[in-house]
């Protein structure tokens, strides 16, 4: 089976959806249907003003880190058992939930870690029926994993301290990194360094400023925030992208930014390899990434990834960037991880063939032909078929199918064979997308089959994948 194929209704939603709070509620479809993927199974208050920016920026720092001080601290084995090493620990819930699964919460008890999941439950047509929310145990020593029963339905804990990165409204201008500024209680604080680039991904309708989608505060100890940070720059296969223009950046990087010196420390994200860390972490944000402070150490939740690091970094007297080793602790499971591999590779395969095959109908009918193993244009018209690539929000809002995204970015390693049919496969399908055959299928220009056939003299202008062309005809390969 496949994933489900979002639509720009769906970005309209979750967009008003996270303004409110950064997760759905239960029962909320996910767009238009046609292609699907199997399921397997602390507030404070601003600073006073000052006369000076970094005196700014030092009182707010101090009054948070006073209400921080304040909260209650955790007793028992939490302050006996020692920390985790710094870096990230894969946790299992790809095989224990199915890969629609994304971590939603997390909560430190000493050495082992509680962790809140969230799963997409869907219908036979694979739309999105409900959400389910389960609670776990991980010890990120062993990298084990114990369900420990179901939760009620809750939107995620986030952020809601006195600093805050702002960002212009306007739609950023291609790829390039969008300007912020960081500001604590309404007031500047340090400049951010242009050594970490933020991203602002073309959210289609307009709703938060883009770079609100790609970059996000999860949490403040002291002078230091911590922040989720979008990558990469580009899509793939770029320059020759097009229409992939927002969707495709996932968290890649975690920075602790003193509001005072503008020092900041960077570490990299690893990638995810299930569809659920996918398609809820990407824009426009279904999921965030998980924060929690405990003793002297701070946990970030991204994906199917805990982190573990120390809550002030060592950064005294180093240069404005430091890049921080962010080595894995315990890696996932060989087995799943090929598992997913095959699985992406099987939706990216699937997503090429429905497009190739809507596009043979068109051209077909076009001609005034009817070939054998080739469906009637008039099965798409009526609604009895349905292929991702009729779909006008492909032009209209650079809407893509998610799990087309998630393979073109799947971690396969570079140079390897599947890395290789994943490189042939997303360009036979921007092949197509940006062919003028794709085009006059949209429908947007009332063309005649007449006028179709004559803009290519007559003979089909692309190749299709699983098709050979005769009597000027698409006919399937075999």
């Amino acid at each position: 089976m496949k994933k489900v194929v979002s639509t720009a209704s769906c970005v309209m939603a979750l967009s008003a959806l996270l303004a409110g709070c950064g997760s759905s509620p239960d029962g909320e479809p996910s767009g238009a249907a046609s292609v699907q993927h199997r399921a397997v199974s602390s507030t404070a208050q601003p600073a006073p003003a000052s006369t000076s920016k970094s005196a700014q920026a030092g009182d707010a720092a101090q009054a948070a880190t006073a209400a921080s001080e304040s909260q209650p601290a955790r007793t028992g084995a939490a302050e006996v058992s020692p920390a985790p090493a710094v870096g990230w620990y894969a946790v299992p819930i790809g095989q224990v939930y199915g890969d629609l699964a994304v971590i939603a919460g997390i909560d430190p008890e000493g050495a082992r870690l509680r962790i809140t999941v969230r799963v997409e439950v869907r219908n036979r047509e694979g739309w999105i029926a409900s959400h389910r929310w389960a609670a776990a145990w991980f010890t990120p020593a062993t990298g084990a994993l114990q369900p420990a029963g179901s939760l009620p339905a809750q939107t995620q804990r986030t952020y809601a301290g006195p600093v805050h990165l702002e960002f212009s409204s306007g739609f950023p201008s291609g790829f390039v990194p969008v300007p912020v500024t960081v500001q604590v209680g309404g007031k500047p604080a340090a400049k951010w360094p242009s050594g970490i680039p933020t991203y602002g991904s073309l959210v289609n309708p307009e709703s938060l400023p883009p770079g609100s989608w790609d970059n996000v505060i999860l949490g403040q100890v002291g002078n230091w925030i911590w922040v989720a940070l979008k990558g990469p720059k580009d899509p793939p296969f770029f320059p020759h992208a097009w229409p992939i223009t927002w969707g495709f950046r996932t968290w890649d990087r975690l920075v602790a930014f003193d509001v005072v010196t503008g020092q900041a420390v960077e570490y990299a994200i690893p990638r995810s390899y299930g569809y659920g860390s996918w398609v809820d972490m990407v824009t426009p944000n279904d999921v965030l990434p998980s924060f929690a402070r405990e003793g002297n150490r701070v946990y970030v939740a991204v994906g199917e990834w805990v982190g573990c690091f120390p809550a002030v970094p060592e950064a005294a007297g180093a240069p404005t960037v430091v890049r921080a080793a962010s080595p894995v602790r315990v890696a996932a499971s060989g087995s799943y991880v090929a598992q997913e591999g095959r699985a992406a590779l099987a939706d990216l395969a699937a997503d090429e063939r429905q497009a190739a095959e809507f596009l043979a109908s068109y051209w077909d009918m076009e001609m005034g032909a009817h070939v054998p193993g080739v469906p009637p244009l008039s099965a798409y018209q009526t609604g009895k078929m349905r292929a991702w690539n009729q779909e006008l929000a492909i032009l209209n809002h650079g809407d893509l199918p998610p799990d087309l995204l998630w393979s073109l970015f799947f971690p396969f390693p570079a140079g390897s064979q599947s890395d290789a049919e994943r490189q042939q496969m997303g360009r036979a399908i921007l092949n197509m997308l940006q062919s003028r055959l794709q085009a006059d299928a949209y429908g947007v220009l009332a063309l005649t089959p007449k006028q179709v056939v004559a803009q290519f003299h007559g003979n089909p202008p692309i190749a299709l994948p699983g098709y050979v062309i005769r009597n000027h005809l698409y006919v399937p390969a075999s």
